[in-house]
């Protein structure tokens, strides 16, 4: 199976900032140790909420020029939840796979894909909620 990478210039949802090079490190060996193939990746612009080359990878492996997306982390993926559903759109109607390298998720069907959704409110929206509840 051939995955194409997704890594980022800017800083992630979580709020952290890693080097390119870190991360197509860190997917090269989580698609060597599933056996995958793996391709040099997207690189997303560094301006805030731009998703153009997401969108351009979508458009890729829909026309079925790989079989697979490796993101460096859960966390590059856009805070809007129509543009996360456009890359479930292909999990579901393509049978493709998307890998999150950092956190060592593979999605591959529906029920995978609501485990992320859960996954993803937890780890972001949360993070968001009082500390300290005044009584």
């Amino acid at each position: 199976m051939i995955f194409k990478g997704y890594i980022s210039s800017r800083k992630l949802l979580d709020g952290t900032i890693n080097h390119q090079k870190v991360q197509n490190l860190v997917i090269r060996d989580a698609c060597s140790k599933r056996g995958y193939d793996y391709k040099l990746s997207f690189t997303e612009y560094g301006i805030k909420n731009c998703f153009l080359n997401y969108n351009e990878m979508l458009i890729d492996i829909n026309k079925g020029k790989f079989d697979g997306i490796a993101f460096y982390s859960l966390a590059q993926l856009p805070k809007k939840k129509n543009e996360r559903e456009k890359l479930y759109r292909v999990i579901k109607k393509k049978g493709k796979k998307v890998l999150f390298s950092l956190e060592n998720i593979l999605l591959k069907n529906t029920e995978d894909i609501e485990k992320l959704e859960t996954l993803f409110k937890i780890k972001f929206f949360l993070k968001k909620s009082p500390k300290k509840i005044k009584i």
